[in-house]
């Protein structure tokens, strides 16, 4: 594989998640593109592949990771945590 090959870092199937995630990576000099993000009317049931070059690959998926967390904190349910 070269360095400049696309790799799928991420999937997931709300293509809103998938935008913030693409502005996310792009803010970090990423440069990222969804497979999968027109889907019409089937949102929610195909997935979305986040693509990203492979020397950005481990550095994309540490910045989904913290993302994700930081998600979850924004939407945890009042007395769950």
């Amino acid at each position: 594989m070269e360095a400049d090959d696309p790799v799928t870092v991420y999937t997931l199937n709300d293509p809103c998640q998938a935008e913030i995630i693409k502005g996310a990576l792009r803010n970090e000099g990423i440069s990222c593109e969804l497979d999968g993000e027109r889907q019409a009317g089937l949102s929610d049931i195909l997935e979305i592949g986040v693509l990203v070059r492979a020397r950005d690959a481990d550095r994309a998926r540490k910045l989904i990771r913290r993302h994700e967390v930081q998600w979850a904190k924004e939407h945890e349910a009042p007395g769950s945590g």
